[in-house]
């Protein structure tokens, strides 16, 4: 059975569909620009023309640099980023205290009948093999691999 080829006519109308979806949504972003343009424009007047207007106008600058300030600052002050680990485990009294002393943060523990699913923060460099030494060597009995949550 020979597959036939599309039309040249077909390809045409599906050419002139895509020109005409792209116009469409170029259009509508046009819109969205100047309609954006417009709010900005009409808010600018009302703040600068109003009775403080000049006040609001050095208060949102001397608010934005402030801001930038801070970021600044806060940048190198951010916790480092972590991953989150879901283990099932066999949960033992000193598990706080002996993931503390590897830099692991015990979220919370929910207990089910047979075995305890803890819930871990650690350094991004935490690998599961990793992790499953370091609880293995505390006492616990992983039931299996650590899953990585985020």
């Amino acid at each position: 059975m020979e597959h036939s080829k599309p039309s040249p006519r077909r390809a045409t109308g599906a050419l002139r569909s895509r020109r005409t979806h792209h116009w469409r949504r170029d259009t509508v972003e046009l819109a969205a620009v100047f309609l954006s343009v417009t709010a900005a424009d009409l808010i600018a007047k009302v703040v600068v023309h109003g009775p403080d207007g000049p006040v609001v106008v050095a208060a949102s600058a001397l608010a934005l640099l402030a801001t930038a300030l801070l970021h600044t600052w806060w940048s190198p002050h951010a916790p480092p980023p972590a991953t989150l680990w879901r283990v099932r485990t066999t949960a033992l009294a000193h598990t706080p205290t002996a993931l503390a002393d590897h830099r692991i943060t015990l979220l919370s523990v929910h207990p089910h009948p047979t075995t305890d699913e803890l819930y871990l923060r650690t350094e991004p460099s935490v690998t599961p093999a990793v992790l499953t030494a370091l609880l293995t060597t505390t006492g616990h009995t992983v039931q299996d691999v650590p899953t990585r949550i985020a």
